[in-house]
């Protein structure tokens, strides 16, 4: 066992569920936004179509649905430092 806890992360197997899980989510989350960012600018393109409005509206709602569940998605604080990071000082 080493000082830090980076130098063992790789041998330890809840952590490597985690950040595995973690990465899966930030995928989908950051594909969400891409594809919300992508649907507001084709609504803005034509703001009378319905299905531009349609999918803004589920995809708001999808990333809305993963932020409540995940609240560390919106964090500025990546999840493994908050988790796993030695208290500094």
């Amino acid at each position: 066992m080493s000082m830090f806890f980076f130098d063992d992360a790789k041998e330890m197997e809840e952590y490597n569920r985690v950040k595995k899980t973690v990465r899966a989510l930030e995928k989908e989350y950051l594909e969400l936004r891409l594809a919300l960012q992508e649907a507001q600018k084709e609504l803005q393109a034509d703001p009378q179509g319905e299905l531009q409005q349609a999918r803004v509206k589920y995809l708001e709602k999808r990333i809305r649905q993963l932020e409540e569940k995940n609240p560390w998605l919106s964090w500025n604080t990546p999840i493994e430092i908050a988790l796993f990071s030695p208290p500094h000082g």
